[in-house]
Protein backbone atom coordinates (compact mmCIF):
# COMPACT_ATOMS: atom_id res chain seq x y z
CA UNK A 1 0.00 0.00 0.00
CA UNK A 2 3.22 2.74 1.12
CA UNK A 3 4.65 1.34 -2.57
CA UNK A 4 1.50 2.63 -3.92
CA UNK A 5 0.88 6.01 -2.80
CA UNK A 6 4.76 6.69 -3.02
CA UNK A 7 4.72 5.73 -6.66
CA UNK A 8 1.54 7.73 -7.26
CA UNK A 9 3.52 10.52 -5.36
CA UNK A 10 6.14 10.59 -7.67
CA UNK A 11 4.33 10.62 -10.94
CA UNK A 12 2.48 13.55 -9.17
CA UNK A 13 5.39 15.22 -8.80
CA UNK A 14 7.06 14.44 -12.52
CA UNK A 15 3.81 15.27 -13.98
CA UNK A 16 3.86 18.82 -12.71
CA UNK A 17 7.74 19.09 -13.19
CA UNK A 18 6.56 18.11 -16.80
CA UNK A 19 3.18 20.77 -16.63
CA UNK A 20 6.05 23.49 -15.94
CA UNK A 21 8.59 23.03 -18.26
CA UNK A 22 6.19 22.76 -20.90
CA UNK A 23 4.50 26.29 -19.55
CA UNK A 24 7.99 27.36 -19.41
CA UNK A 25 8.95 26.15 -23.30
CA UNK A 26 6.02 27.92 -24.15
CA UNK A 27 6.30 31.11 -22.62
CA UNK A 28 9.96 31.53 -24.08
CA UNK A 29 8.26 30.96 -27.53
CA UNK A 30 6.21 33.01 -26.73
CA UNK A 31 8.41 35.85 -25.81
CA UNK A 32 11.20 34.93 -29.12
CA UNK A 33 7.70 35.06 -31.29
CA UNK A 34 6.92 38.92 -29.50
CA UNK A 35 10.68 40.22 -30.53
CA UNK A 36 11.05 38.51 -33.80
CA UNK A 37 7.64 40.48 -34.47
CA UNK A 38 8.93 43.67 -33.14
CA UNK A 39 11.88 43.67 -34.57
CA UNK A 40 10.50 42.81 -38.28
CA UNK A 41 8.19 46.34 -37.91
CA UNK A 42 10.93 48.32 -36.63
CA UNK A 43 13.04 47.35 -39.56
CA UNK A 44 9.88 47.93 -41.65
CA UNK A 45 9.87 51.22 -40.32
CA UNK A 46 13.13 52.19 -41.03
CA UNK A 47 13.27 50.77 -44.34
CA UNK A 48 10.25 52.79 -45.27
CA UNK A 49 11.50 55.96 -43.73
CA UNK A 50 15.03 55.33 -46.09
CA UNK A 51 12.68 55.21 -49.14
CA UNK A 52 10.63 57.89 -48.59
CA UNK A 53 13.72 60.44 -47.59
CA UNK A 54 15.51 59.48 -50.28
CA UNK A 55 16.14 62.57 -52.39
CA UNK A 56 14.63 62.16 -56.17
CA UNK A 57 17.36 62.23 -58.92
CA UNK A 58 17.37 65.67 -60.54
CA UNK A 59 16.21 65.74 -64.16
CA UNK A 60 18.77 67.29 -66.22
CA UNK A 61 17.46 70.32 -68.27
CA UNK A 62 18.00 70.47 -71.97
CA UNK A 63 19.86 73.38 -73.18
CA UNK A 64 17.45 74.91 -76.38
CA UNK A 65 18.47 77.44 -78.97
CA UNK A 66 17.62 80.81 -77.76
CA UNK A 67 14.60 82.48 -80.13
CA UNK A 68 15.87 86.04 -80.85
CA UNK A 69 13.27 88.58 -81.15
CA UNK A 70 13.53 90.58 -84.81
CA UNK A 71 14.09 93.55 -82.84
CA UNK A 72 17.51 91.45 -81.52
CA UNK A 73 18.19 89.98 -85.06
CA UNK A 74 18.05 93.36 -86.66
CA UNK A 75 20.12 94.82 -83.66
CA UNK A 76 22.70 92.04 -84.51
CA UNK A 77 22.02 92.16 -88.05
CA UNK A 78 23.64 96.49 -87.39
CA UNK A 79 26.69 94.85 -85.65
CA UNK A 80 27.75 92.78 -89.28
CA UNK A 81 27.80 96.25 -90.71
CA UNK A 82 30.27 97.45 -88.20
CA UNK A 83 33.74 99.11 -89.36
CA UNK A 84 35.73 97.49 -87.04
CA UNK A 85 34.08 94.42 -87.60
CA UNK A 86 34.33 94.26 -91.11
CA UNK A 87 38.61 95.53 -91.17
CA UNK A 88 38.53 91.88 -89.13
CA UNK A 89 37.51 90.43 -92.37
CA UNK A 90 39.54 92.28 -94.70
CA UNK A 91 42.70 91.00 -92.34
CA UNK A 92 41.74 87.39 -92.36
CA UNK A 93 41.57 87.63 -96.32
CA UNK A 94 44.32 89.47 -97.03
CA UNK A 95 47.08 86.74 -94.80
CA UNK A 96 45.30 84.33 -96.45
CA UNK A 97 46.07 86.20 -99.71
CA UNK A 98 49.54 86.75 -98.35
CA UNK A 99 49.17 90.27 -98.15
CA UNK A 100 49.00 91.33 -95.07
CA UNK A 101 47.17 94.39 -95.24
CA UNK A 102 45.12 96.41 -92.58
CA UNK A 103 47.92 95.75 -90.12
CA UNK A 104 50.88 98.93 -88.58
CA UNK A 105 52.82 95.83 -87.38
CA UNK A 106 52.14 92.87 -89.41
CA UNK A 107 55.46 91.24 -88.25
CA UNK A 108 54.14 92.07 -84.33
CA UNK A 109 50.18 90.73 -85.50
CA UNK A 110 51.50 88.00 -87.14
CA UNK A 111 53.60 86.01 -85.20
CA UNK A 112 52.75 83.85 -82.39
CA UNK A 113 53.08 84.73 -78.93
CA UNK A 114 52.04 84.61 -75.70
CA UNK A 115 50.13 86.77 -73.35
CA UNK A 116 49.53 85.91 -70.02
CA UNK A 117 47.20 82.69 -70.51
CA UNK A 118 46.72 83.05 -73.95
CA UNK A 119 48.10 82.73 -77.07
CA UNK A 120 48.16 85.41 -79.89
CA UNK A 121 49.15 86.45 -83.43
CA UNK A 122 47.55 85.05 -86.65
CA UNK A 123 50.16 82.53 -87.02
CA UNK A 124 49.01 80.83 -83.66
CA UNK A 125 45.50 79.87 -85.45
CA UNK A 126 44.73 77.17 -88.08
CA UNK A 127 44.13 78.74 -91.57
CA UNK A 128 41.67 77.39 -91.78
CA UNK A 129 39.42 79.15 -89.17
CA UNK A 130 40.13 82.54 -91.08
CA UNK A 131 38.55 80.71 -94.45
CA UNK A 132 35.15 80.61 -92.93
CA UNK A 133 32.98 83.29 -91.78
CA UNK A 134 32.83 84.43 -88.82
CA UNK A 135 29.95 85.54 -86.30
CA UNK A 136 30.01 88.33 -83.89
CA UNK A 137 29.97 87.12 -80.63
CA UNK A 138 30.45 90.07 -78.74
CA UNK A 139 31.79 93.69 -78.68
CA UNK A 140 33.68 96.03 -76.33
CA UNK A 141 35.64 98.80 -75.76
CA UNK A 142 39.62 98.12 -74.93
CA UNK A 143 40.75 99.39 -71.60
CA UNK A 144 44.34 100.13 -74.23
CA UNK A 145 41.84 102.05 -77.01
CA UNK A 146 39.53 100.52 -79.76
CA UNK A 147 37.37 97.77 -79.97
CA UNK A 148 37.76 93.89 -78.78
CA UNK A 149 35.56 91.45 -81.11
CA UNK A 150 34.86 88.00 -80.05
CA UNK A 151 34.23 85.96 -83.01
CA UNK A 152 33.15 82.43 -83.77
CA UNK A 153 34.07 80.77 -86.67
CA UNK A 154 31.19 79.29 -88.23
CA UNK A 155 32.70 76.42 -89.86
CA UNK A 156 34.59 75.24 -86.71
CA UNK A 157 32.85 76.57 -84.05
CA UNK A 158 35.04 75.00 -81.46
CA UNK A 159 36.52 78.15 -80.14
CA UNK A 160 36.03 81.98 -78.92
CA UNK A 161 38.81 84.09 -80.42
CA UNK A 162 39.13 88.09 -79.47
CA UNK A 163 40.35 90.49 -82.44
CA UNK A 164 41.65 93.71 -80.94
CA UNK A 165 41.12 96.82 -83.83
CA UNK A 166 42.41 100.24 -83.49
CA UNK A 167 41.18 103.34 -85.52
CA UNK A 168 44.10 105.63 -85.57
CA UNK A 169 43.78 109.52 -85.86
CA UNK A 170 43.55 109.66 -89.36
CA UNK A 171 40.74 107.44 -89.77
CA UNK A 172 42.60 104.03 -90.73
CA UNK A 173 41.72 100.62 -88.85
CA UNK A 174 44.78 99.17 -87.59
CA UNK A 175 44.57 95.20 -86.39
CA UNK A 176 46.38 95.02 -83.60
CA UNK A 177 46.07 91.44 -82.17
CA UNK A 178 43.47 88.02 -82.34
CA UNK A 179 44.11 85.04 -79.14
CA UNK A 180 42.11 82.34 -78.20
CA UNK A 181 40.60 82.45 -75.18
CA UNK A 182 40.70 79.29 -73.12
CA UNK A 183 38.48 80.15 -71.02
CA UNK A 184 35.78 79.10 -73.27
CA UNK A 185 36.26 75.32 -73.09
CA UNK A 186 35.22 72.46 -75.63
CA UNK A 187 32.02 71.72 -73.03
CA UNK A 188 31.17 75.45 -73.20
CA UNK A 189 31.02 76.25 -76.85
CA UNK A 190 29.32 73.10 -77.07
CA UNK A 191 26.48 74.95 -75.33
CA UNK A 192 27.14 78.24 -77.15
CA UNK A 193 26.45 76.25 -80.45
CA UNK A 194 22.90 75.41 -79.42
CA UNK A 195 22.17 78.41 -77.75
CA UNK A 196 23.03 80.86 -80.70
CA UNK A 197 22.17 78.36 -83.26
CA UNK A 198 19.83 80.60 -85.09
CA UNK A 199 22.89 83.01 -85.62
CA UNK A 200 25.43 80.62 -86.29
CA UNK A 201 23.80 79.14 -89.50
CA UNK A 202 22.53 82.51 -90.65
CA UNK A 203 24.94 82.54 -93.64
CA UNK A 204 23.39 85.99 -95.37
CA UNK A 205 24.37 87.40 -92.01
CA UNK A 206 27.66 86.25 -91.41
CA UNK A 207 31.42 87.79 -92.20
Amino acid sequence: MESIIINILVSQITKNEKNKIYLAVVSILVIVGLFLFKYKNNNKVIVDQIQTNTPEEPVPTKTKPIVFTQEQLDEYYQTTKNPYVLHIRKVLDGYLNGKNIGMASPELVIETHKVEEYTAGLSSIDKEYYKSKFIVFSMNDSIAGGVEVSIIFQDKPDKLFTVWVYQLAGGEYDFRSIRDNPKFTLEKMKEIQILYKTILEDEVHSI
